[in-house]
């Protein structure tokens, strides 16, 4: 005699849904939390809007170090000066999307340019909250 057990409900969902990527969930995450939606066609529409925002230019910086000077020392610069900065050599820098860090990285050099290996990033639901606020 075989025993048939049932899938439990996270069993039954992980089967049915197709894993998505990164932006496809943040845009599930955003639509059902701002919106509440209920049925499938008003989450349809709901992605459909929020697939609209992927493509808005967003400010991404690279922020090696900062520091903080008087006036004075400001007006005093120039090309031979060397201000130093609150970061060590090796140290990660911060990647700022809209003024806000939602990753961390190496600097790398890429064609003659700078890069940016990321080393962690935020989870694509603490990245919502982040632009949120």
């Amino acid at each position: 005699m075989s025993e048939e057990t049932n899938p439990s409900p996270e069993e039954q969902n992980s089967e049915e849904q197709p894993e998505l990527s990164p932006d496809e969930l943040m845009a599930q995450q955003f639509a059902q939390e701002s919106y509440g939606s209920e049925t499938e066609e008003e989450d349809r529409i709901e992605k459909s809007k929020f697939s609209i925002l992927l493509d808005v230019p967003l400010d991404v910086i690279v922020e090696i170090g900062s520091t903080q000077m008087p006036l004075e020392e400001v007006l005093k610069l120039n090309p031979n000066s060397v201000v130093e900065l609150n970061r060590f050599i090796h140290e990660p820098v911060d990647l700022k999307v809209n003024g806000k860090v939602i990753a961390k990285g190496e600097l790398y050099t890429v064609k003659n340019n700078f890069g940016l290996k990321i080393t962690h990033v935020v989870t694509p639901e603490e990245r919502l909250k982040i632009l949120e606020g």
